[in-house]
């Protein structure tokens, strides 16, 4: 195996999504899940592979996480095919470059193209429906009819009332000029200062945007251990600057990291057939929080020298929003094929997000499969 191809495999990109049907309003996320078996933490590149009829434009992703080195981490990748896309069968790749060595200026290999250093993800397909058909009215003959009837009845009210002789001449009436409103005039938007706020706590962070006349709006909470937990640490108009009464400032609020703790099921214990434990953690919080929960595989490899087993790259990543969690059982390989075989044995991993999707150390427990 030569280097390149070592170097390649520390990165993984996989999804368990085969195929996505779009709705009429042609959106959808699908989720990948990014492995870092490198020993560094490093923010990779992505990008999309596509067929010749698709348009990797369809294709965005927001803000992702860091994975630290044996970690992994999501990534929503959301759909979005124009209405003037002809329905049909697409297929993509989410395509991930490895990030540069420090100190280096892209990959540590000059001259080698992009496609020679990445990875690419399982093809997925995008299954693009048509356009519902225009249900076809019938034409409204109750206007005609209508209209012929409305003919019918002036017809025979002006036969009755029309007067007969020469009319009376009626003296011209004066006409009142109309009077005119005076229009109001729009109020000019009263301008003023953003007050700063990133080191204050949430409380009087929203107090001093009230005071200013500002409004305090979306709130999202990330990992910042230099600060005291509950301190502002960003605003989305800054302080200082002037902005109109009234606008909404969203704010970011520091929160410490802390690693899980595992407290069900107990370490090296075993599951009956057919089953995965229910996993029980404690973790301290003061705002709505995910986890990252992911398995893993142990692996053997039969040699003269004896059998070494090692972990492979999670084969599932889930997100909970309580303590208390059921993983999807994996799928292990019991028969030696090419002498590997899987033991029986897997690792489960905790991980709690912040809201901008960046996950603190795994917590881990070691359970037996039993088969």
């Amino acid at each position: 195996m030569s280097e390149k191809t070592d170097k390649n495999e520390k990165w993984i990109i996989t999804t368990s999504t085969p195929e996505v049907s779009l709705g009429q309003d042609r959106t959808a996320e699908v989720t990948f899940t990014i492995t870092n078996q490198t020993k560094r933490t490093g923010r990779p590149g992505i990008d999309f592979h596509t067929g010749t009829d698709t348009d990797a434009a369809w294709f965005t992703v927001e803000d992702y996480p860091r994975p630290r080195p044996g970690a992994t981490a999501p990534l929503v990748v959301k759909i979005n095919v124009p209405q003037t896309a002809p329905a049909g069968r697409y297929e993509f790749q989410a395509r991930l470059t490895p990030p540069p060595a420090p100190g280096t200026f892209g990959d540590a290999e000059a001259g080698d193209a992009p496609e020679e250093n990445s990875v690419l993800s399982r093809r997925v397909a995008v299954v693009v429906p048509a356009p519902p058909t225009p249900e076809k009215k019938p034409f409204p003959w109750w206007i005609v009819v209508a209209a012929a009837l409305a003919v019918l009845v002036i017809g025979v009210i002006t036969w009755l009332v029309w007067p007969s002789g020469e009319p009376e001449a009626v003296a011209p009436q004066p006409s009142a000029s109309p009077s005119v409103e005076p229009s109001a005039s729009p109020e000019p938007v009263a301008m003023v200062a953003v007050p700063k706020l990133v080191g204050l706590n949430l409380a009087d962070a929203k107090a001093a945007l009230t005071k200013a006349g500002f409004v305090a709006g979306t709130i999202q909470y990330g990992w910042d251990n230099s600060r005291g937990p509950g301190a502002v640490t960003r605003q989305s108009l800054p302080g200082g600057a002037s902005a109109a009464k009234g606008s909404t400032v969203d704010l970011g609020i520091s929160a410490a990291a802390a690693q899980p703790v595992i407290s069900v099921p107990v370490n090296n214990s075993s599951v009956p057939p057919g089953r995965m434990p229910t996993l029980n953690w404690t973790q301290p919080d003061s705002w709505p929080v995910r986890w990252l929960i992911s398995v893993q595989i142990e692996r053997c490899t039969r040699s003269v020298v004896g059998e070494v087993c090692s972990l492979t790259p999670a084969v599932s990543s889930q997100i909970s929003r309580e303590r208390q969690f059921t993983p999807a059982l994996p799928k292990p390989s019991y028969d030696v094929v090419n002498n590997v075989r899987d033991n029986g044995w897997v690792v489960i991993s905790v991980q709690v997000l912040d809201d901008y999707g960046t996950a603190t150390s795994a917590g881990t427990v070691r359970v037996y499969l039993e088969h």
